[in-house]
């Protein structure tokens, strides 16, 4: 075997194991750059004391961990309070002649409270005074790390990954309105029955709220990744760096270290779905909706401008491709008047397609249908038929059952040329016949067919190297009188 003969073969599995490497160094390489030394940057915490003394405590703190708190005066320990509700303030301290009291929140995350928490006692410790922490808003029971709103988001994330993929790809060739539609369909059903099992198992209150929270996290996900795919499907790639790559360390991972990561991923914070979700749902199950506004937001445009964009290239891929030499001009016109560029009538074209249940023959059909979006001519579509079953069927077994399969499969086919002309608006015939697929598509092409414009197309259906097209499409090559175009 020759050295291109190897390449060929393995140049797949090389790409594939490549790929998953390169996946997985990026990924570790993001994680770990972000969160190998975690430290807190600006965690907003009300003091309730004199302005001299909450100067010299930001000067304390300032000492131990540079600019891992930004503290701000309060008159009152329920103004501070309030502000922790509101999602103003991470935590709030109290100082008295008899101490420190911290009021802390660990249900709006485990890392900021244990930060602060061990901030504040080293500067009681310092002082030699006491501190005593009370957690104001605490975890639910059955939630009891608070970690639950994170995970959430994250269970549907690869869904949602996945349901943008396919459906750019499972409704490529279907109406405009269910390939945009397709997404907003899937979203929602993930969210309702996420949300169902979430609160089920956590406890979670607001059903409809998480649920909406869900849908819309959803599609801010699977919309971007279908118009990537829809634009090539190599592009979803993309959307896995920013949605997973750079999503998950963004969003600061599920005890809420986003504000303990480096400043370039602080300010990608605010901007990529996850990390914003998860804050919305955070909000929403212990902070009475509080601070969910601009996240709403934020989401609404991923998922809206996903959708816009998507019904954009959905629209034009499926216009005609008048900008083709030879296309016809933009006014109605009879087909015997159609004119190319040069001035000169188009002929008329006559494509005899082999039909048949393959990926290869349908990729032939569109081919052939989009093609006399331009020009005149017809389709005529050759569906060839096997008949299966070999000795057993020769000798009457299972003969009634495999000849409604056989006539079952050719309704099929007739339906997908069918409805590939209809969208097209072009005039085309279909014909099944048995026997040898090369010789009766010849033999329809010579009957049906026969002028100066009569081209074949078929589908390559080898894959090896030594089979680059196919036995088909190779036989007709050699004997064909007429073109043959072979679609890979």
């Amino acid at each position: 075997m020759q050295l291109a003969d190897h390449v060929e073969r393995y140049r797949a599995h090389v790409l594939f194991v490549a790929g998953s490497l390169a996946f997985a160094a990026v990924l570790v390489t993001v994680l770990l750059s972000t969160f190998h030394q975690p430290q807190p940057h600006g965690l907003p915490v009300g003091v309730v004391a004199p302005a001299g003394v909450v100067r010299h405590l930001q000067a304390a703190l300032n000492g131990r961990v540079p600019g891992g708190f930004d503290l701000r005066s309060f008159a009152a320990a329920a103004g501070a309070r309030t502000a922790m509700t509101h999602r103003v303030l991470d935590a709030a301290v109290i100082i008295t002649p008899g101490g420190l009291r911290l009021l802390t929140a660990e249900a709006g995350g485990i890392a900021p409270a244990q930060a602060i928490t061990a901030a504040f006692g080293a500067v009681a410790a310092g002082t030699g005074r006491s501190l005593t922490v009370l957690d104001v808003i605490p975890p639910l029971s059955r939630d009891s790390e608070a970690l639950s709103p994170f995970f959430l988001v994250l269970g549907v994330l690869f869904p949602s990954l996945a349901a943008g993929s396919a459906s750019a790809l499972g409704f490529r060739r279907g109406r405009a309105a269910w390939a945009v539609g397709a997404p907003v369909a899937a979203a929602a059903a993930a969210g309702l029955a996420a949300a169902g099992i979430a609160v089920g198992i956590t406890g979670f209150g607001n059903y409809p709220a998480i649920a909406g929270i869900v849908a819309l996290f959803c599609l801010a996900v699977s919309a971007p990744t279908a118009l990537c795919a829809r634009v090539s499907p190599a592009l979803v790639s993309l959307a896995v760096l920013v949605f997973i790559v750079f999503g998950i360390a963004v969003s600061g991972g599920p005890s809420g270290l986003a504000a303990f990561a480096p400043g370039f991923v602080r300010a990608l914070n605010p901007a990529l779905p996850l990390g914003v979700a998860a804050s919305a749902l955070r909000n929403t199950v212990y902070f009475h909706g509080y601070d969910t506004a601009g996240d709403l937001w934020i989401l609404a445009a991923w998922a809206v401008g996903g959708l816009i964009a998507l019904a954009l290239v959905t629209a034009l891929r499926r216009r005609p491709a008048r900008h083709l030499r030879g296309a016809a001009p933009a006014s109605p016109v009879a087909p015997d008047a159609v004119m190319s560029s040069s001035a000169r009538p188009l002929m008329p074209v006559d494509l005899v397609v082999g039909a048949d249940a393959s990926d290869a023959a349908r990729r032939a059909l569109d081919w052939a249908a989009d093609l006399l979006t331009t020009r005149p001519g017809a389709l005529h579509a050759v569906y060839v038929d096997h008949p299966a079953g070999g000795d057993l069927a020769d000798l009457g077994f299972g003969h009634q059952e495999l000849a409604e399969a056989r006539e079952q499969d050719a309704g099929n086919i007739r339906a997908t040329v069918e409805k590939a002309a209809s969208q097209a608006g072009i005039t085309w015939t279909f014909e099944r016949r048995d026997g040898s697929a090369p010789e009766e598509i010849l033999a329809a092409a010579k009957e049906h067919a026969p002028g100066p414009g009569t081209v074949i197309v078929v589908g390559r259906s080898g894959h090896a190297a030594r089979h680059l097209i196919g036995s088909v499409p190779a036989r007709l090559l050699h004997h064909s009188p007429y073109p043959v175009m072979v679609i890979p």
